[in-house]
């Protein structure tokens, strides 16, 4: 996927800041990323980045339906570039590492979801949180 393309065929100007914003995010596949993350791995390139400008591309990319974003309890939102299935994540509170949670284990849960709610599940946007292995 060539980020910087997406954003060029899409109108949008890219500056120094998107194109390092975006080749970060290109290298790590679906490495998960603070906005805080980010901006250090950013700053390795640039002293001219700010946490406005990851904000604002990240909104963007995610505009665009590159990216997408979940929710952690007491923590920073995470983002990662947007596979074919949704991801569902869950994070350990102690060494922060964070996991996709199996579709067939997320398929499970929402057809108890809603069974129990009657609702038809369209999406979420939260991180489980736990202990990993390491940390129990």
């Amino acid at each position: 996927m060539n980020l910087i393309n997406i954003l060029k065929e899409s109108g949008y100007r890219v500056t120094t800041s998107r194109e390092i914003i975006c080749r970060i995010l290109e290298e790590a596949g679906h490495e998960h990323f603070t906005a805080d993350s980010l901006f250090k791995l950013a700053r390795k390139h640039s002293n001219e980045i700010d946490l406005a400008t990851i904000y604002r591309t990240f909104e963007l990319l995610e505009e665009l339906g590159i990216i997408e974003h979940s929710h952690q309890a007491h923590s920073s939102g995470i983002y990662y570039l947007k596979g074919n299935k949704t991801n569902t994540h869950i994070a350990c509170e102690k060494c922060g590492d964070i996991e996709d949670i199996s579709s067939k284990t997320i398929s499970k849960v929402n057809e108890l979801i809603s069974k129990d709610t009657n609702y038809e599940i369209e999406k979420n946007h939260f991180v489980y949180s736990g202990f990993c292995k390491k940390c129990k």
